[in-house]
């Protein structure tokens, strides 16, 4: 396993931007070296292959969505746990517009890949297992499907601010969100 190294981090920061910005099959590995400031060369040293470095993306991805749901969980109430997340496509507005979700851009992208579907559920099950976890808790019986509602009205709401180039439909799509959780 290669060692952690400035170079790997700038590589993985490279590569998440440009995936981000273009997809994950627009981009190629020059890409990342070019954008990274690491020589094309040195690239293997860290990723062998486009896969690995697909693959490094999805999972820093994940780490990022972790950490934002770690915050989420400082409540002991698992209601406002739903409500706190809710400010993350808020704060991400413009993201959004330019971009998608990162975890749902990203997601759609990989389950048409031969070789990297695999990667596209983990990306999109994290928030609806968490959610599921906290309608759970909440003693709702439908979780299932109302953890499903909530990742798929989220998921909407990011398609919509993206392919119509406006941030504007975040804040009331996540305002009725807001409304029904809150009326559980």
């Amino acid at each position: 396993m290669p060692r952690t190294s400035d170079k790997r981090d700038r590589l993985l920061h490279a590569a998440d931007r440009l995936v981000l910005a273009q997809g994950c099959k627009q981009t190629t590995l020059a890409d990342i070296a070019r954008e990274s400031g690491v020589p094309l060369g040195n690239v293997y040293y860290y990723f062998r292959t486009k896969h690995d470095i697909c693959t490094a993306v999805v999972d820093s991805r994940i780490d990022a969505m972790r950490d934002v749901l770690a915050a989420c969980e400082r409540s002991p109430d698992p209601r406002r746990r739903l409500l706190c997340f809710l400010d993350y496509p808020l704060g991400h507005r413009q993201a959004l517009r330019e971009h998608g979700c990162p975890l749902g851009s990203l997601a759609s992208e990989l389950s048409k890949s031969g070789t990297l579907k695999d990667q596209s559920a983990r990306l999109v099950g994290l928030l609806r297992n968490w959610a599921q976890a906290q309608f759970e808790a909440m003693g709702v019986a439908d979780a299932p499907a109302l953890a499903l509602e909530y990742t798929a009205l989220l998921q909407g709401t990011s398609l919509l601010a993206h392919t119509l180039d406006d941030d504007s439909v975040v804040e009331p799509l996540v305002s009725r969100l807001r409304a029904r959780i809150e009326a559980l």
